[in-house]
């Protein structure tokens, strides 16, 4: 089959997981070619499909003050970046692909060219328009009268943007039991779970342990760090932490990244309401031992107290299972070893290819 990948990502879990399904599927001898939007080429995407067409634009940048900055962002560069997903649905429809593969948007979260193509678009939905959707993600209280309004206005047409195009794809595809739901309290729309991997010829247990705590991301509350700094407060004995921090010292090369999973005894993962995460994957592949929150995604990737831990937003309870784990070496043990035979078994990323094939062949019958 000849399937065209589309997909305006910036480099992240979403764009990772759209390669790893196309090379997945190249590898069943299918021609697998990549539509994408973005600033710069940086070639890095050539080994995973059999062609890379790229397709420059450059967004402008608004850090607030500059109103006409702003209504250029949110009007006219909109129009634009819909002008160019007419063009390259035009370029699509002139290769014959069986299927187009539809990835999200950073600007319209589901992309415009869902609404321009014609032939079979299988959409795969990492999340709704979280900002629309999720009160959490609501706009400042303390905004005035105007611009209350101009804010209300734009998260409206964004919305509207939004269901129009997600309603014009033939399938929807989605990361986990949580966001199907998600998807369908957002849009009244059936979505079908089909889950992202990791490659275990790639994330494996390389180093011995020498980290008892490794956090992933950032300050912000969202990703846990406030949640985390109250449980190690509650700690007995010292332990060893370290922060892999975005912006700070983050590292996205795959083997710097192993070596990190690889030598931390814990992992945290506690992303509020995180629709799905390759870092549990990732870390749960090279034998750390990951504790998460008992909500969202991870909830579809960990086992309770078999290849990992969920914990509440507790404190108390969180420190517990620090010291439970930390305490008894076999424990580590056997949850390392669990999490390693599943990951490989169940979360590879062919499955999730036989998967996409398998759908669409279903919906042409």
């Amino acid at each position: 089959m000849r399937i065209a990948v589309f997909y305006e990502l910036d480099p992240g879990g979403a764009r990772r997981g759209a390669n790893e399904f196309a090379r997945a599927i190249k590898l069943q001898g299918h021609t697998v070619d990549l539509f994408f939007i973005d600033e710069k080429d940086t070639f890095q995407e050539k080994k995973y499909y059999s062609h890379v067409f790229f397709y420059k634009f450059i967004p402008k940048v608004w850090n607030g003050g500059n109103f006409k900055v702003k209504l250029y962002k949110d009007f006219i560069e909109i129009y634009k970046l819909y002008r160019l997903h007419k063009k390259i649905a035009k370029d699509i429809e002139k290769n014959s692909y069986d299927f187009a593969f539809i990835h999200g948007s950073k600007f319209t979260q589901a992309p415009f060219i869902l609404s321009c193509l014609s032939i079979t678009k299988i959409y795969y939905c990492q999340e709704p328009l979280r900002m629309i959707y999720e009160t959490i993600f609501s706009a400042p209280k303390n905004l005035d009268p105007i611009r209350k309004t101009y804010e209300k206005l734009t998260r409206n047409i964004k919305k509207i943007i939004d269901i129009f195009n997600i309603k014009n794809a033939d399938i929807i595809l989605t990361n986990s039991t949580f966001t199907k739901n998600n998807i369908y309290n957002a849009y009244k729309l059936n979505s079908t779970v089909c889950h992202m991997g990791v490659d275990t010829s790639n994330f494996y247990p390389t180093l011995k342990k020498e980290i008892d705590i490794l956090f992933i991301g950032t300050k912000d509350i969202f990703e846990g760090y406030e949640l985390f700094e109250e449980s190690i407060k509650n700690l007995k004995k010292k332990v060893k932490i370290f922060y892999l921090m975005r912006g700070e010292n983050w590292v996205s090369n795959d083997k710097q990244l192993r070596d990190y999973y690889s030598k931390s005894r814990i992992v945290i993962c506690f992303g509020f309401n995180e629709p799905f995460g390759l870092i549990p994957l990732e870390a749960l592949s090279c034998g750390a031992i990951v504790i998460a929150l008992d909500e969202g995604g991870y909830k579809d990737s960990i086992k309770n107290n078999k290849t990992g831990f969920l914990v509440p937003k507790d404190p108390i309870v969180v420190s517990k299972i620090f010291e439970k784990i930390l305490s008894n070496k076999n424990l580590q043990n056997k949850i390392s070893q669990n999490a390693i035979l599943d990951m490989k078994k169940n979360w590879t990323w062919k499955r999730g290819a036989d998967q996409i094939i398998k759908t669409f062949k279903e919906a042409k019958k």
